[in-house]
């Protein structure tokens, strides 16, 4: 099923948020491609006057005001895109091939040999610096699930309704169980006996220090620092890509509690470690402030892509096989977004502004190994001597 944006419904600049939208409007939507102005769409033939009507749901809410995709003009504010890479070739087929990356599932990997030695690299730097950075830095590792009635409170329902991925079990019945060890979900009217989900996947790693932090006063004169880290989980959808865009993936955070000054302080003695990555690899990136992706009210009146000031930014690397960039870590000014709703302060009683400093470790490792190759012969010197400072190569 081939169809075309109609960029006179809804304007031009909307054609990337409709077709990323494409994987959430129907789930008889099996695949989504993009060839130039072709979109297409695998449907099965039953199915393609649902999906007309489907689409053509998404295209009225757009029009009516109620979603918005519109892109906001970005701006790049560090711009390494001259550098040079050692590898311009197509890593990933590669890291398949030998086993480094073995796809489990859509959007889901398991890593090994070189690939898994990068990725440990990049998760040991990052808590090597931030502990070497912020004095009395609290370190935590938090669970993949989150009991449903907090992330409710965080507004996350709101905000990430397309990103939101549940965990549950069957009813703890003996007929059930019985029944379900027997037949699995051969017998699809099984699911109709699983519990009500009361707890979900976490989609990012910073969601449970907020609501540890529910009533407490922090002292003026010491803003809280921490570092955490763990598995998270979000719907991509048909949208996921290679190493690029997951549905499970590993981050971490250096997150920051304190007023406005404090904050942005202790963001720019994070960003040190971008600084140093991009010198020390010379690696071909870029700092572009970003539009953050959230649903601004609630269910029924979706707002995407929402700018909310400068609040968000992104540290891009080239992938040279594709000549695209992609986000591998990002900073977030949420300013009193979940201060408030946890009644966080000072002990002035005002409100404590928030911010984190995110790193997706498959990202960076993937973006690394796609500008510097798998031959690590072929690295320059002050690369393998970073790397070689916390692995084996």
């Amino acid at each position: 099923m081939i169809i075309q944006y109609d960029k006179n419904r809804t304007g031009e600049d909307n054609k990337s948020f409709f077709v990323d939208m494409l994987s959430y409007v129907s789930p008889k939507i099996v695949d989504v491609k993009v060839y130039g102005e072709d979109i297409e769409l695998e449907v099965n033939v039953a199915d393609e006057d649902i999906v007309k009507d489907k689409i053509e749901s998404l295209y009225k809410m757009m029009e009516s005001g109620n979603i918005s995709g519109k892109e906001v003009a970005i701006t790049t504010l560090e711009d390494h895109s001259d550098e040079k890479t050692i590898n311009e070739e197509n890593v990933y087929d590669k890291l398949c091939e030998n086993g480094d990356v073995v796809l489990m599932s859509p959007g889901v990997y398991s890593y090994s040999n070189l690939f898994l030695k990068i990725f440990k690299y990049f998760d040991k730097k990052i808590e090597s610096y931030g502990k070497e950075t912020f004095a009395n830095i609290n370190e935590y590792k938090f669970p993949v699930l989150h009991p449903v009635k907090r992330y409710q409170k965080g507004g996350y329902f709101e905000t990430f309704p397309h990103y939101i991925m549940f965990g549950t079990s069957m009813k703890n019945d003996i007929e059930i169980l019985d029944r379900f060890s027997k037949v699995g979900l051969n017998d699809e009217s099984l699911l109709e006996e699983m519990k009500a989900p009361s707890q979900v996947l976490r989609h990012a790693a910073c969601v449970p220090v907020y609501e540890m932090l529910e009533g407490k006063t922090i002292p003026k004169d010491d803003p809280l620092k921490f570092l955490v880290s763990g598995t998270c989980f979000r719907n991509e959808g048909k949208n996921t890509f290679e190493l690029s865009r997951l549905n499970e993936f590993f981050m971490k955070e250096y997150v920051f509690v304190g007023s406005p000054e404090q904050c942005k302080e202790m963001i720019e003695l994070s960003k040190g470690l971008w600084d140093f990555w991009q010198k020390t690899f010379l690696a071909k990136t870029k700092l572009d402030t970003a539009n953050d992706s959230f649903f601004a009210s609630n269910y029924k009146k979706l707002q995407f892509f929402q700018v909310i000031g400068d609040s968000k930014r992104e540290f891009k690397w080239n992938i040279p096989a594709h000549d695209t960039y992609i986000s591998c870590g990002s900073i977030n000014f949420h300013r009193t977004h979940f201060s408030k709703p946890y009644q966080i302060k000072n002990e002035d009683e005002e409100l404590c502004y928030t911010a984190c400093f995110a790193f997706g470790i498959e990202r960076l490792t993937y973006a690394f190994l796609s500008q510097k190759g798998l031959d690590i012969n072929k690295w320059d010197e002050k690369t393998r001597n970073e790397i070689s400072k916390y692995v084996d190569l």
